[in-house]
Order: structure tokens, then sequence, then C-alpha cells
């Protein structure tokens, strides 16, 4: 992943330094594009349930129609893990002959349960028209979204539940809340050349009530089957049973990120 991540830089700063030779210049628009990493801060009624940083990515694309006009517009999206936990579990099957058990069968298999936030907004930027330090302020309006999947993988050497360059056997959401959300952002960009920079953004949004789980919830849930399964296709969702109340308040987060943005 992390290879990939870097060719993939590498290959868009050598796009945008590739354009910026011959017709970026001869623009009178301008399109930005953003990607980087992201650290959620719950705040205010949102911290009192959920005290956690949240890391994540984040990625964001603005159109700047007049160059000489220094407003763009435009949108970006954090998605941030707000907890993960990994479990294994061993199904049992008794083969019977005649009310005797002669032999038992064990399917391994492993649960794992994350919260995921994601933040979505649309834009208005006002960024100044220098060339090196470009500072901005951002008027965000968006959503926020809390979802919990559980997903159970087939831990056997024979695969009795799934396939071998598959071995997820099923997966059941447990929380999908949006809430609506609006606030700002402060940043500034820093100009490796006239098309590749630096990108610093601080971004605090004020959000609707929204239902979630914490890591701590996740922490302490025990995962129950309510079937018995002895083939591939036995299980499915409904069959994952996790004992859990969500938690409910107002959804106030900020979000720094740091990376890197290319000028088309």
């Amino acid at each position: 992943m992390q290879k990939f991540t870097l060719a993939l830089i590498l290959s868009l700063f050598v796009i945008g330094s590739s354009q910026a030779q011959t017709s970026t210049a001869n623009k009178k628009s301008a399109v930005f594009f953003g990607m980087g990493f992201g650290l959620g801060f719950p705040h205010g009624e949102f911290k009192t349930f959920n005290d956690e940083v949240a890391p994540g990515g984040a990625f964001s694309l603005y159109f700047q129609p007049d160059k000489k006009i220094p407003v763009l517009i435009g949108f970006d999206m954090a998605i941030l893990g707000n907890g993960h936990r990994s479990q294994t579990e061993t199904l049992t099957a008794e083969i019977t002959a005649g009310g005797t058990v002669i032999d038992v069968l064990y399917f391994p298999l492993r649960a794992e349960t994350s919260n995921l936030i994601t933040k979505g907004n649309v834009n208005l930027r006002v960024q100044a028209p220098t060339n090196i330090f470009k500072p901005y302020i951002d008027g965000l309006v968006g959503f926020n979204h809390f979802g919990t999947t559980t997903s159970i993988y087939d831990e056997s050497e024979e695969y009795y539940f799934s396939e071998e360059d598959n071995p997820l056997i099923t997966s059941s959401s447990q929380n999908s809340s949006w809430a609506f959300s609006y606030g700002g952002a402060l940043g500034l960009m820093v100009g490796i050349n006239e098309n590749f920079f630096i990108d610093l953004r601080f971004a605090y949004t004020l959000g609707s009530t929204a239902e979630y789980f914490v890591e701590d919830d996740i922490d302490q849930w025990d995962i129950e089957f309510s079937n018995t399964f002895v083939s591939e296709g036995d299980i499915d969702e409904s069959d994952i049973s996790i004992a859990a109340v969500p938690k409910e308040s107002k959804t106030d987060m900020m979000v720094g990120t740091i990376g890197v943005s290319f000028k088309f």
C-alpha cells in the first residue's frame, strides 16, 4: 500500500510538472487535487462520549474558474478510523451415528469490527494569489456519517464457508447514522514548484445529532452466532448477534490534515 501511494504521488507529480511546462501557463482556470493524512478530534458533547483521536486519510478537489479571482469551489472527504477490534471464534459440529458422537469438526473464524467516520463537505475557498505561500480560508457545508461493521472471515485450512482467494464469509452493519455539518477551515499551501504544494489544513465543523459506537464499546462486544453451521452459505448477517446500544450526541469535530496538492 505504501509503495502504491508513493508511486501515485510521483506519477501525479510528473504529470503536473509536464503540464506546467506546456499548457498550464496559458490556462485561465486551474484545478487543485489534494490528498493527505488526517486526524479527527471530537469536540464538545461529542468528546464527552468519545475521547479517541481518529486517524485516517483525506482528499480534495477544487476548481478556480479564473486565476485572476482568488475564489475556488470544490469538495473534500475524509475517512477516519474510530476503533477496531479483531477476535477469533471456533464453531464446532458433532458427527453422530446411532446417538454416538464419532467425530467433532472445528471451524475457526475471525471477526473484524470497525468504526468509521466519513466526513464530506462542499467548500467555498478564498486563496491568496501568491506564488510560494498560499494561505486560504474555507467555508464548509456537508455531512458526517458514522458506521460500524462486523466482517466474518474463514480461518480454516479447508475453507469450509468461503473460497480460498476470498476468506470473507459475510458482513453485517451494526450502525449507520448521518448528521448535517457546517463550519470553516484555515490552511496554507507551500509551493515546491509551480504545480506541486505541501498542504497544511485545520478544519472545525459543527455536527447535528447522530448515533455511533466508540472504541470502548466494540472492545467489550461478544459476537454470538444464532445458528449451527455445517456448510458454505449457512452463515449470513442475520446470524450475527451483538447486544449493544449506540451513543447519541451532537458531532462537532476538529480535523487536521497534512498532505500534498497538485495544480493542473
